[in-house]
């Protein structure tokens, strides 16, 4: 055995001798990025398994949501256990506890050797402040000895090695990332086709045909009840999954929680462009005619959700990512269609849809972690298909069924349900690494989500060639945004308030209130974007 030993660490020294020039050399001659350990010690194996002779625990600090399941406790990390001679201790938080509980981890002597944030659990700037105290380490060597895995990852998906690295050209963290196309084009317009037939309707296709109908909604009776208790048209403004900013595509515009947009390789802010102005122009028609819902700009979500809920339907046309969600299965199954965006007066129909989905900070390493090099190895293990599937969507034989290469979601048992399940199974969302439009491919969902990837499928030709990747900004920008955006996002949401309800008219203070974003440095706020949008191209 000492002998294997001794082989072994040459063999391991060897290795890091010759990855000068490797696609990582470019970050070795960085600082931060050539100090990452001073070697493995001979219990670690680099290749094979067991990735150590004698067993290592690590200690996890994870964020994890309400329906969380006990991760100690799953399958998966049992079976990775048992393969890999490395136990897995995960201290699991809550989201009400997560912000409080991981500055006191990182604060403290006693820090956890893995951190886990998963659905934006650490921010950028929170990697880059404790990356410079070093209690980060810089993965890029570790990645090329002993990620394989991700390593192919990186070759096969160029928007992810363009975004993965900080601006200095260091990885800290490994990504969730989720080519899932239900999560890019995430909001969907319906409308009750019930209604329509009520009323020997056709479907509309453009912004009067949906005006025309709206009102037809609210004068027409359309529930049958007598009362004139129908809402049009609601949403929540200045939402992704169930507002506004795509409804701006009918003008020309889309607009989004950045107020970005890119035409002919330009970043432009979206609520200063003419499109935009003619679009609140429209929505306060409707508004001022009690086509949409007053209390589309005050409503919280459960008074959103409750309007679709009523024991009789009241809503005519609503926003949100799957209606299911909003009206109940048989509803929308029975009474509701998604309308295809809506061409407008100048024949702009467009849709947003947004860059593929990265948790880009979801594992990172910490200082006090001994063992670095089995750590990478066992991570590596996650960006296989078989156990992200695993680590991601759940367990073959529990809450999936696999056969000749294909995953259905099973369905859950009464009185839960498939998220319920999954959560329960595995880390789900919470977790690291992968679902490639590959494995997407071979996932059979359940018949709410199979609809939503048609409607996905069905609005794709109506979304902008160009739309804002994932982009990561230096500290500098990235305080320099803290300090200006929300200043300038709550003037924009105030401005467009008082717009649409007719407390103020657009072309009467639309040129004091470009001047005024001027005074708040949109222009700099752009700037720094399309900055960072050049380099992402340049990559």
């Amino acid at each position: 055995m000492r002998n294997r030993r001794v082989f072994k660490k040459i063999v391991a020294l060897t290795l890091v001798g010759i990855t000068s020039s490797s696609l990582f050399g470019c970050a070795q001659s960085n600082k931060d990025a050539s100090s990452v350990v001073s070697g493995p010690d001979d219990n670690f194996n680099p290749t094979g398994y067991p990735i150590v002779d004698e067993k290592i625990e690590l200690n996890v600090l994870v964020a994890v949501g309400p329906m969380s399941g006990d991760f100690n406790e799953m399958q998966v990390f049992k079976d990775l256990e048992e393969k890999t001679n490395i136990k897995i201790n995960f201290e699991q938080v809550p989201p009400n506890a997560w912000a409080e509980r991981k500055n006191l981890a990182l604060a403290s002597q006693d820090m956890p050797d893995i951190i886990i944030g998963g659905i934006g659990g650490m921010s950028d700037s929170e990697v880059i402040k404790y990356s410079k105290q070093g209690i980060f380490m810089p993965l890029n060597n570790l990645i090329e000895e002993y990620a394989p895995n991700f390593k192919k990852l990186l070759a096969d998906k160029p928007d992810l090695d363009a975004v993965v690295r900080n601006p200095e050209g260091n990885i800290y963290g490994l990504p969730f990332y989720n080519e899932q196309e239900t999560e890019r084009i995430p909001d969907n317009l319906f409308i009750n086709k019930t209604w329509l037939d009520n009323l020997g309707l056709e479907m509309p296709t453009t912004t009067e045909e949906y005006y025309e109908v709206l009102k037809a909604f609210k004068t027409g009776d359309p529930n049958g009840n007598g009362k004139e208790d129908e809402i049009p048209l609601t949403y929540r403004a200045n939402q992704t999954l169930i507002g506004d900013f795509s409804l701006f595509g009918s003008f020309g515009v889309l607009d989004n929680m950045n107020h970005l947009m890119i035409e002919d390789g330009q970043v432009l802010f979206s609520p200063v462009q003419d499109g935009y102005k003619e679009g609140i122009k429209w929505m306060n028609k409707l508004y001022t005619e009690g086509l949409i819902d007053p209390e589309v700009f005050t409503q919280d979500q459960s008074q959103y959700i409750g309007k679709g809920q009523q024991e009789e339907m009241i809503v005519g046309s609503f926003i949100i990512f799957s209606d299911e969600n909003y009206v109940g299965t048989e509803r929308a199954l029975n009474d509701y269609e998604a309308v295809l965006p809506l061409k407008g007066p100048n024949g702009d129909q467009l849709w947003n849809k947004y860059a593929t989905g990265y948790d880009m900070n979801a594992f990172l390493i910490t200082k006090n972690n001994k063992y670095p090099e089995a750590t990478m190895r066992w991570a590596d293990e996650f960006f296989t298909a078989e156990m992200s599937m695993r680590g991601i969507m759940g367990e073959v034989g529990v809450n999936l069924d696999y056969k000749d290469g294909i995953y259905t979601i099973k369905d859950a048992p009464e009185g839960s349900t498939t998220t319920e399940i999954r959560s329960k199974t595995c880390p789900a969302a919470y977790f690291f690494g992968m679902i490639t439009s590959e494995m997407e491919d071979n996932i059979v969902y359940q018949e709410d989500v199979e609809r939503k990837k048609e409607r996905c499928k069905a609005y794709d030709p109506y979304t902008p060639e160009e739309y804002l990747p994932v982009l990561r900004l230096t500290q500098d920008k990235l305080s320099l945004r803290a300090n200006i955006f929300t200043d300038i996002f709550n003037y924009v949401a105030e401005m467009k308030a008082k717009w649409v309800t007719g407390e103020l008219d657009i072309d009467a203070t639309w040129d004091e209130y470009k001047q005024t974003l001027s005074k708040m440095s949109v222009d700099d706020y752009v700037a720094m974007y399309q900055e960072a949008y050049d380099d992402y191209k340049a990559q």
